[in-house]
């Protein structure tokens, strides 16, 4: 490897910080480095870096060289492999024990220099990452070369580094805590660095390292960790390093498997929860308490568990007495009122965090190990403590109590059901305080836009834990519905006594919005209290916004009950939504839109989703009436300014209608449909002559008119035995000159021909032969709106029309001719567009192809009959020179269905063949035979394949290109494949006969054995790598041939 000067390292760094540099600038001086950092005297450059004086601190360059160096020592010592027999040293030869010897002797100078550097007067200084990877260095070579002696250990080792340091530790107290500093460094990430697999041990060895942690982490916890404390105490000068001694613990602790009486005996964890209190160690101090939290996962470990328990109830205790004296402005004497606010400030949700994590590491102990549950008790006082962080009013740290109260409430059902009645008791108090806590706050109106959409969140949140609190067990779900139902009508008789506060609704909205949570929990037969709670709701006064759009919320998740009692759906469901359309639905505390859904109107949701469970039952004059005039103020708006509902809300009012027509017979659905329809058409001739192609909005306007349309013809299925045609058939009927005016002004807008089409091809598609006399009607239509504006959408309609056609000679006859007008007519067209046609009318190309893969699979007679397979495998060899994906899957999509209609056949028994049924399909195979064998098509797509596969196409489109080669041994044979690639290589005008012999005849050997014509990924990496021998040459057999790559010379034409 060519050596790398220090200047050019220097400047490639400059390169790889400067802001100005480009991406191919840093490219290359990231290459650069890594390339440095893999040559022999790497390591020893850096450390000259860092042995020399750190002169300007606040350099970022030298910043950045230290950090490079410090790095570059550390991935050196990481990616060591040794070359002799580790692990078994008694094996050894002579030579390889002086080997190991001699490169132990090397290591440990290297080390020795590095821990020089960390502990040198300048290493506090230094970068937090240059430290910890100077500190990771040490940690790999004592791994590394620390031979397992009964008289030595990894943490002796390291006493031993700090005892034969350069700058000796009693010389002054900077010194001192510069040593503490490198030995809790170090002693903490040894564990670390056993299980990260960057570093490159054998198994064997990573093996015995796993070991030396486990047997070195009792003496680090129980006697060099409590000894640094010691001097940490003793000395305020070491007071940063409190934090990272409990991060030490946390790491021997998570890796170490410290017994739990070590860790008990140790103190450090008692240190630990008194730590929390202070901002600098706060966030090691629980992180280290979450670590000794999941060592405990045995029963041996239940006195550890209760230590930590009662700490965090102290802790808890402490931490609420501080935050409910700052929310007072009245702290405890001995706290000034900032100290209290920053205490609660930076350790509330992390308490809380590890107070959850915790309850639910131990709940099998609440419930399996202890009997004592009465106030006082150990898991009584932890279950209230973390009840009162769950009622606090930050919603943040409320939150983060949750999970443990769904694990807690799972775990307790069905288990010691004589206690379960003490349990219930906190589910209970929970319940009730997560009620308080979504109950809406006084002036909620008047609070800025984001704590309203927190305080929504939140609440939307608590929905699910209400949901896995009250649906553990039949008998908890009853409970909390008739609880919860009772609350209202106890409000409701207040009221009606006039003894109600001003503010009842809020207790009546936050127990309503419980019951939504817990909807599919309410008994269906339930007749009695359900009945009486809608009544309640759906008074008008005295009512609230806030509560009339959450019962309108409620009504929407209660189909199951209504279509169980339909006779409730007039009398309330009525009522309640009618209600919400009156409401300001832009109210800015209770608005009546769905935020988390775009602009949905809550009262069509409800809408919608009712009618979706329950359709036949709103099929009667109030609720049609009433869906119609909802549509009809919608469609009333003057163009651009907003209407009552809007957008996707009047597009479910539209599909509120079509499930209602589509529970009844097409005679009864005809009227309803045709009203709807009759408005919008009628809004459509209204507004039709202020229209303009130009204008955005109108063609907004008629996108979403069509969308309607296109949602009726969509979800009114087709019904067999019917005195009537369906509904939307006799729509298009009456009005298709309105929109056959609407395609000649607009036929260039894809927004409104898009959905035009997509209506057609939804109603043609499932209803097929009860749509056959409007296909017929419309496809002249088409045809000539087709010839206008050459819009693939079209396409798709006269594919859906093919599908649904009947058997007939005349039917047959008809879809021939139009076969043949739309394939040559679109070929033309693209030919017109000269080389670049494909690209240029890349949709088109789809489509056209789409439509031909649709008529060779249902209708193949009409395919040949047409004389089009020929023109359209023209196309599909331009198409794979194009660098459009959508129209080269298109055309490798349109190559393997013909090679699966030329095999299919192959495979059917002969008697079959002779059946008319198959007549179509034994035609196709035979003209495919023809093009293919006799004018040699298959051969000139072949070569198109390859030079896809070699640049021409994107690719991302390689393996589907290598799919359809494979494809040719299925469909073709093997003889006849291995004939074509033979061909192929010892074509001269092949680019890749050009190849050095060797590699194609490999290649030929390669691709046509079975194991890799059987294994897609095998053969696409065969075929990749013969492919790209030419690659470089495409592009100039592209410019010498004067055409797109993939299109040989006597190429079929269209």
């Amino acid at each position: 490897m060519a050596a790398v000067e220090p200047s050019e390292v220097a400047s490639a760094l400059r390169q790889l910080y400067d802001p100005l540099s480009s991406p191919r600038m840093r490219r290359r001086a990231d290459s650069l480095l890594q390339r440095f950092q893999r040559t022999p005297e790497a390591a020893q450059s850096a450390l000259l870096v860092l042995r020399a004086p750190l002169v300007a601190p606040d350099d970022p360059h030298v910043r950045a060289e230290r950090a490079f160096a410090a790095s570059t020592i550390y991935a050196t010592v990481a990616a060591y492999v040794r070359t002799y027999r580790l692990e078994s040293p008694a094996l050894w030869t002579p030579e390889e024990r002086e080997l190991h010897e001699r490169l132990a002797s090397e290591f440990a100078l290297v080390c020795q220099e590095v821990w020089n550097v960390l502990t040198g007067p300048h290493s506090a200084l230094e970068d937090a990452a240059v430290q910890t990877h100077l500190a990771l260095t040490v940690a790999v070579i004592l791994l590394r070369f620390h031979e397992q002696h009964a008289d030595s250990s990894i943490a002796g080792a390291v006493e031993w580094l700090a005892a034969n340091q350069a700058t000796a530790p009693a010389q002054d107290a900077a010194a001192a805590s510069r040593t503490n500093f490198a030995v809790l460094l170090t002693l903490k990430v040894i564990p670390e660095e056993v299980e990260n697999r960057r570093v490159k041990f054998s198994k064997t060895k990573r093996e015995q390292c796993e070991v030396l942690v486990r047997q070195s982490a009792p003496y680090v916890v129980s006697a060099v960790l409590p000894a640094l404390a010691a001097a940490i105490d003793a000395d305020a000068a070491l007071a940063r390093l409190r934090g990272l001694l409990l991060a030490c613990f946390a790491s021997w602790v998570e890796y170490g498997r410290v017994p739990p009486g070590v860790i008990v005996a140790s103190g450090l964890l008692d240190r630990a929860f008194q730590e929390t209190m202070h901002p600098q160690a706060s966030d090691d101090a629980l992180l280290c308490i979450r670590e000794v939290v999941r060592a405990c996962d045995n029963g041996d470990c239940i006195p550890l568990m209760e230590l930590v328990m009662r700490n965090f109830v102290l802790l808890g205790k402490h931490v609420l007495e501080l935050q409910a004296a700052v929310a007072s402005a009245s702290p405890p004497p001995s706290t000034s009122g900032a100290a209290a606010a920053a205490a609660v400030g930076f350790c509330l949700q992390g308490c809380a965090v590890a107070m959850a994590e915790c309850g639910q590491s131990f709940i099998m102990y609440f419930v399996d190990y202890t009997l004592d549950l009465e106030p006082g008790s150990l898991v009584y006082e932890f279950l209230d403590t973390m009840l009162a962080f769950t009622a606090l009013a930050d919603l943040d740290v409320s939150d983060e109590t949750m999970p443990f109260w769904i694990d807690f409430r799972a775990y307790i059902s069905g288990k010691h059901e004589q206690r379960m009645a003490a349990f219930e008791a906190f589910v209970s108090r929970l319940l009730g305080i997560l009620i308080e806590r979504t109950e809406f706050p006084d002036a909620f109106e008047t609070f800025p836009a984001a704590a309203r959409d927190r305080f929504t969140s939140y609440r939307n949140d608590v929905r699910g834990v209400f949901r896995a609190l009250a649906t553990v067990t039949q008998a908890s779900e009853d409970k909390f519905v008739v609880d919860a139902v009772h609350v209202v009508f106890r409000q409701y008789e207040l009221l009606d006594a006039g003894q109600a506060p001003p503010t009842w609704w809020k207790r009546v909205e936050v127990y309503v919005h419980a019951l939504s949570a817990v909807s599919k929990s309410i008994r269906e037969e339930d007749t009695s209290l359900i009945p009486q709670l809608f009544e309640y709701l759906s008074r008008k006064e005295p009512s609230h916004p806030a509560l009339a759009r959450t019962a309108t919320i409620f009504l929407g998740v209660m189909g199951h009950w209504f279509a169980r009692n339909p006779r409730f759906l007039d009398a309330f469901a009525f009522r309640i939504i009618s209600q919400s359309f009156e409401m300001s639905a832009s109210h800015p505390g209770f608005p009546f839109r769905m935020r988390l859904h775009g602009e949905d109107h809550i009262g069509t949701v409800a809408l919608k989703k009712l009618t979706q469970r329950c359709g036949r039952h709103f099929f009667n004059q109030a609720w049609l009436d009433a869906m119609l005039t909802l549509y009809r103020s919608s469609r009333a708006a003057p163009l651009g300014e907003p209407a009552a509902v809007s957008g996707d809300s009047v597009l479910m009012v539209v599909e509120s209608v079509a499930h209602v027509a589509a529970a009844v017979p097409y005679k009864d659905a005809a009227p309803v449909v045709e009203q709807l329809c009759a408005v919008m058409f009628l809004d459509l001739e209204t507004r039709f002559p202020v229209l303009s192609a130009a204008d955005d909005a109108s063609v907004e306007f008629l996108g979403e008119l069509l969308a309607h349309l296109h949602v009726l013809a969509a979800r009114i299925p087709p019904q067999i035995n019917q005195d009537a045609p369906h509904p939307v058939l006799c729509v298009l009927r009456t009005h298709w000159a309105v929109l056959e005016g609407v395609l000649l002004e607009y036929g260039a807008s894809a927004d409104v021909t898009g959905p035009l089409s997509a209506l057609l091809v939804a109603l043609f598609e499932s209803l097929r032969g009860q749509a056959l006399a409007l296909a017929s009607a419309l496809m002249p239509h088409l045809l000539a709106q087709f010839a206008r504006s050459f819009d693939g959408s079209f396409l798709a309609v006269i594919k859906s029309i093919i599908a649904c056609a009947g058997d007939d000679p005349e039917s047959a006859a008809s879809l021939t001719r139009v076969m043949v007008i739309v394939c040559e007519s679109a070929l033309a067209h693209i030919a017109a567009a000269g080389a670049g046609g494909v690209d240029a009318h890349a949709p088109l190309v789809v489509a056209l192809l789409d439509l031909a893969r649709s008529c060779g699979a249902h209708r193949p007679l009409i395919l040949v009959q047409s004389n089009q397979l020929e023109p359209l495998l023209a196309l599909v060899l331009h198409a794979l020179a194009s660098q459009q994906p959508d129209v080269g899957v298109a055309a490798l999509e349109f190559l393997s269905d013909v090679g699966a209609w030329y095999g299919e056949v192959l495979r059917i028994p002969p008697d079959l063949l002779r059946s008319g049924a198959l007549a179509g399909s034994v035609q196709l195979h035979q003209l495919i035979r023809t093009l293919f064998f006799d004018k040699d098509v298959q051969y000139q797509l072949l070569v198109a394949l390859f030079h896809a596969a070699g640049g021409s196409m994107p690719p991302a489109l390689v393996e589907r290109v290598a799919e359809v080669v494979r494809s040719c041994w299925a469909c073709f044979g093997r003889q006849r494949s291995e004939e074509l690639i033979q061909r192929l290589l010892a074509d001269d005008a092949f680019v890749g006969s050009r190849v050095a012999a060797r590699a194609r005849s490999e290649f030929a050997g390669t691709i046509a054995k079975p194991e890799c014509i059987e294994n897609a990924r095998k053969f696409k990496r065969v075929l990749t790598a013969f492919c790209d021998h030419f690659r470089k040459s495409l592009a100039g057999v592209a410019v010498a041939g004067g055409g797109p790559v993939g299109v040989p010379p006597g190429v079929v034409s269209s």
